[in-house]
């Protein structure tokens, strides 16, 4: 820690500093049980703005030697603090003094502040100071009095010793400041592989994730038409042997039926479930299982020719779909006499 001379024991006109006095204010400093003494910039008898009240350091000891003159250990300047010092902004260093004794005798004096001053220096004046005087004392003294708080300023120039510590200090903090930020900087870089491994992990498991679904989007879609398919066979296959569809038109129908919406197939089914079964003169089925083969592709040519003709106009892909077709729509064409030219 940085030691500073602050004070130094002598005759002012605004009263005597005897060795005496002068070791009362050093014994009775007490940082831990009492004020700890800041380190500030400038003589503020209160702050004006935020930064006026911040601490540029802290005074953790106070020592007098055999001349009276009283060092003071400080831990440390701010950054702020030591770039004024080094860039000569601020020259001069001061200590701000509660002179308690004044008011009651058994009160030793305490230390205030170190005021680390600039455009203040060599004299301090103001409505609150009284008196002001100037000495030659290592580079300069100024010694300035409140009456009213009882605060005495004693200040010097800071020696080319103490710049030069406290440039040195500067540099160390800038180099440890620099292996901070390298360290935080490879840190940053290491947390953003690992995010972005993270990351892609996430996409491959989300990927995976995707697939698996469309496996089993597919699988379940399978599932439903194999499901309908069984059911639309189920359904027509009854409508067959009871003789209200073509055996030939079977496995189409079910087909078509298994590709519609439940609304359309609805209506789809309705018009079959309307239908009575299809008889020829002698009261047999044209449909039924034993004339199935006869009935597939035996009509006569008037019928032949009007289902060639549905089937050009409906644009079916066989005769065999026309004939299904036209027989759901017009089942008394396929009687033995509608079949007839």
């Amino acid at each position: 820690m940085p030691e500073f001379l602050v004070f130094k024991a002598g005759k002012y006109p605004q009263g005597d500093w005897p060795v005496e006095r002068v070791k009362r204010l050093v014994d009775s400093y007490d940082p831990e049980n009492g004020i700890e003494a800041p380190a500030v910039i400038g003589h503020r008898p209160f702050a004006v703005r935020d930064a006026d009240q911040f601490a540029h350091g802290w005074v953790k000891s106070l020592r007098m030697d055999g001349e009276g003159k009283v060092f003071a250990t400080v831990d440390g300047f701010s950054r702020d603090a030591q770039d004024a010092i080094v860039e000569k902004k601020l020259r001069y260093i001061s200590a701000e003094i509660f002179e308690f004794d004044k008011l009651n005798a058994a009160e030793p004096p305490y230390l205030r502040a170190i005021a680390l001053l600039g455009r203040d220096t060599p004299a301090v004046t103001g409505t609150k100071i009284t008196a002001a005087f100037t000495a030659l004392f290592s580079g300069g003294i100024t010694n300035t009095a409140g009456e009213e708080k009882n605060v005495t300023a004693f200040g010097r120039r800071l020696n080319a010793e103490e710049i030069k510590s406290l440039s040195a200090s500067r540099e160390e903090s800038q180099t440890d400041q620099g292996d901070y930020m390298a360290r935080t900087v490879e840190e940053l870089e290491k947390e953003l592989a690992e995010s972005r491994a993270g990351a892609e992990a996430a996409r491959r498991e989300l990927a995976e994730a995707r697939a698996g679904m469309e496996t089993f989007r597919k699988e379940l879609a399978d599932h439903r038409a194999s499901g309908r398919k069984a059911e639309a066979e189920s359904f027509y296959g009854k409508l067959r042997d009871d003789g209200k569809l073509p055996p030939a038109a079977f496995a189409k129908t079910v087909e078509l039926d298994a590709r519609l919406s439940d609304a359309e197939r609805g209506e789809f089914r309705s018009v079959f479930s309307a239908m009575g079964p299809t008889v020829d003169t002698s009261g047999k089925h044209v449909a039924d299982r034993k004339n199935a083969a006869a009935s597939a592709g035996t009509f006569g040519a008037g019928l032949t020719a009007k289902i060639r003709a549905f089937q050009t106009e409906r644009k079916l892909d066989s005769y065999r779909e026309a004939a299904a077709a036209m027989f759901a729509e017009k089942p008394e064409l396929f009687t033995e006499e509608g079949s007839d030219d």
